[in-house]
């Protein structure tokens, strides 16, 4: 338990900076204008409605769908909500909805995000933007990162959401799943 404490506490102090001091009465307006120029430079483009295409490194597809705004309740933050058929091609294909938060840290001037989905995955990970969307998925202290998320081909059109893995820090990162995003309309 001791040698998990640290990421316990990167959890807690993650969790306490999205939710702040916002409590259930205050209404925080979130938006390109919550953010620096910059930042919201890099977020905006993503809110929209999409629909995605699922191809994984073994072999198997998928599809869904996913709605992304600005968050009601956090200045500068992202909010999305996705739905998704995976391994469409197996006679028990999965269904999985999950739920992402991208959300500008000004404290510590990183893009931090946290997605969590109904098979009970929580993944946490941090980005400067000097290097928007490259996240590595925070580990306990001591250990390499194994796993990181990547948007590629950020376009007026969508992107890719890009699951990255690698079992050794001198191995390359190799994709694991990609998931395209293309506008619905």
């Amino acid at each position: 338990m001791l040698r998990n404490l640290p990421f316990i506490a990167a959890i807690v102090s993650f969790s306490g900076c999205i939710s702040g001091a916002i409590t259930p009465a205050t209404k925080v307006e979130s938006g390109p204008d919550t953010c620096p120029a910059p930042i919201a430079a890099i977020l905006t483009p993503m809110v929209g409605d999409y629909v995605l295409t699922i191809k994984a490194d073994e072999g198997w597809t998928g599809y869904g769908s996913s709605s992304i705004s600005w968050d009601a309740n956090r200045p500068c933050a992202l909010s999305e909500r996705s739905d998704a058929v995976f391994n469409q091609e197996s006679e028990t294909p999965t269904s999985n909805g999950s739920t992402a938060l991208i959300v500008y840290d000004a404290l510590s001037e990183t893009l931090k995000t946290i997605t969590s989905d109904e098979r009970g995955y929580v993944h946490i990970g941090v980005s400067p933007p000097e290097v928007p969307f490259r996240f590595q998925i925070l580990k306990p202290a001591g250990t390499f990162p194994t796993r990181q998320i990547q948007y590629r081909e950020m376009s007026a059109r969508g992107f890719d959401w890009v699951w990255q893995g690698r079992a050794d820090p001198s191995d390359p990162w190799t994709d694991r799943l990609i998931i395209k995003y293309r506008l619905a309309s």
